[in-house]
């Protein structure tokens, strides 16, 4: 093998901050990066994350998403940590409830030594919501704000079963409390949120969600990393084989290749058969990385996403060139190589190698 000096182009099918991966129909976005924690929202959390309020409800991405075995029944689900929330995508469920938030308002309290069923309880009070379940009152300021709100169960308009599965039952009542960012204000407990008043705010921003996920888990851990490497690439025409079942790989090193443009396809994630996000979370990264004059890439940095139990691959990708012999030069299309990669680390010193093809060889 020997390597064949390319002319760069850059050829980066990039995204930023609320940069977005598209199907194949080029309309619906699946999945989404954002450089403020340089990780990705991908599927299928990312449609869930955007369907049912964004940022202003889950905040976001803390890490990259993880495995774990589902309390319930033990089956292998897939998580991923927002800054206000946890979100849980279990295959075995039935639909709508696939991905759930979890009760972390619950979990916070617990954290932080108290039980919710211990906290002094409300009474029924005319203008407000009493919820007998936890003993506890809804009632304005944070009334409308949850009535407003809801995940998106299909059943038009906002349902309040749908605020119910967002926010969950009020497990206290309004009091001041200090939060972990140092300002004190007006506060309730739900099961899978904590809602903060800021009279100082604008008006639509005046009832904040507290940053629960940031409080439980902690900073942001990067689920992104840079690939770079070198390509090798060898010269060769196909030949017809007399049987006519399939082509053979000739060797042409006295025939030269003339490129004008080169890069590689960086895609995935590929997962296997058994993951829980087989079929519904694979394949949606898929970017060109230009070949540089001394055959080396590289990846952006800190941009390929970390796949838990998948992998991703490395493809032939856009080629520009002619042979000396007067065909068209291309990448034979079935060269591939796996990796994966973690988060904080760059993967370094790949080895790829393939090899180009002359249309003046096929008959």
């Amino acid at each position: 093998m020997h390597r064949v000096c390319l002319i760069s182009v850059v050829l980066l099918l990039v995204f930023s901050i609320g940069n977005v991966s598209a199907d194949s129909s080029g309309q619906k976005i699946i999945a989404a990066f954002f450089s403020e924690t340089h990780n990705w929202i991908a599927p299928p959390f990312y449609s869930f994350w955007d369907r049912n309020g964004g940022v202003r409800i889950f905040g976001y991405p803390l890490s990259p998403p993880a495995l774990l075995h589902s309390p319930e029944d033990g089956h292998l689900c897939v998580t991923q940590d927002f800054e206000r929330q946890r979100l849980e995508y279990c295959p075995t469920h039935p639909e709508p409830y696939r991905v759930v938030p979890i009760r972390i308002g619950v979990e916070v309290l617990l954290k932080q030594g108290r039980n919710w069923e211990d906290l002094p309880k409300g009474t029924p009070t005319p203008g407000c919501d009493f919820f007998p379940e936890t003993g506890h009152t809804l009632c304005e300021p944070f009334r409308s704000f949850w009535y407003s709100h809801g995940l998106d169960l299909g059943m038009g308009g906002r349902a309040w079963v749908e605020s119910l599965a967002l926010f969950g039952y009020p497990i206290s009542e309004p009091m001041v409390e200090t939060n972990a960012e140092g300002a004190t204000v007006l506060t309730q407990w739900f099961e899978r949120a904590r809602f903060e008043y800021h009279p100082d705010n604008p008006p639509q921003y005046r009832v904040l969600l507290g940053l629960l996920g940031k409080e439980l888990y902690g900073s942001y851990r990067t689920g992104v990393a840079s690939v770079s490497g070198i390509v090798y690439v060898e010269r060769v025409a196909r030949a017809f084989v007399e049987s006519g079942l399939f082509w053979d790989m000739v060797h042409r090193p006295d025939s030269g290749v003339n490129i004008s443009k080169a890069s590689l396809s960086i895609r995935g994630p590929i997962y296997p058969s058994d993951h829980p996000l087989a079929g519904v979370g694979d394949s949606w990264f898929n970017i060109l990385v230009d070949i540089r004059p001394d055959s080396t890439f590289a990846s952006p940095a800190d941009f390929v996403p970390e796949t838990p139990g998948g992998v991703m691959e490395i493809r032939p990708g856009m080629l520009e060139g002619t042979c000396d012999s007067g065909g068209n030069a291309a990448f034979f299309p079935y060269s591939s190589k796996q990796f994966s990669v973690t988060g904080r680390q760059s993967l370094e010193n790949v080895i790829f190698q393939t090899d180009i093809v002359c249309s003046d060889f096929f008959p």
